[in-house]
């Protein structure tokens, strides 16, 4: 199952959040929005090798104006800005192909930074006999700038879970996949250098680390969470 994102509004099945707190940031610069998108990059790239995200868009929202004068940034009113990133070049290119659109907008307006970078796309989930099945938001990143870098990691599936979100046992698609979403989300925090902030529990699953469980009763019974 895959819940939207706009599902009653409850979110993400589970999510990692990764936030570099090497350095206090100041976002009001090109060089900050770049170290953002790399951050991005760098993440997308291990779970497009896990299969996990096959990125093909970029949303930017939430923009800030620096005004040097005063030395000061200010939420600017601007629509959001959409990015399409080719198949063919996917997680690789999403640097490249963010920069150049805002490069394209800074000509007909000031330089503003989005604090908001969402990275969407499909993913692979492998089913009862391992055959692979694509599908969108089996993970997804929600990148910001507050006063650090961060990189949040997103599931909207519940592939990671030993019973379906209604309740169904699952077992061999919890063990095909939970392995998985595992070992992307170990690599990713060895390659940044971040322990990531863990919520213990989403409105769908008990979240232990990298692994998630089902939600249970004072009995141990599976409660089911969506349908």
């Amino acid at each position: 199952m895959i819940i939207d994102k706009k599902f009653g509004g409850a979110g993400a099945v589970a999510d990692w959040w990764f936030e570099d707190r090497s350095y206090q940031i100041f976002p009001n610069n090109h060089q900050e929005r770049h170290k953002l998108l790399e951050m991005s990059q760098s993440v997308a790239e291990i779970l497009e090798k896990h299969k996990l995200l096959f990125p093909n868009k970029v949303i930017l929202s939430g923009w800030l104006y620096y005004d040097s004068s005063v030395g000061k940034s200010t939420r600017q009113d601007h629509p959001d800005v959409t990015i399409y990133i080719p198949n063919e070049i996917g997680s690789r290119g999403i640097v490249t192909c963010t920069e150049e659109r805002l490069e394209q907008l800074e000509k007909q307006r000031p330089f503003l930074y989005p604090i908001d970078v969402d990275i969407l796309g499909v993913g692979i989930l492998l089913d009862e006999q391992r055959h692979e099945c694509k599908q969108p938001d089996v993970t997804w990143l929600s990148a910001r700038t507050l006063d650090a870098h961060i990189v949040d990691v997103l599931t909207q599936s519940d592939a990671w879970l030993p019973y379906t979100l209604s309740g169904k046992p699952q077992p061999e698609i919890y063990r095909y996949n939970a392995p998985r979403l595992e070992s992307a989300l170990q690599e990713i925090q060895e390659r940044l250098g971040i322990i990531p902030s863990i919520n213990d529990r989403s409105d769908y699953a008990l979240i232990e680390g990298f692994y998630l469980s089902n939600h249970v009763d004072a009995d141990g019974e599976i409660i089911p969470t969506a349908y």
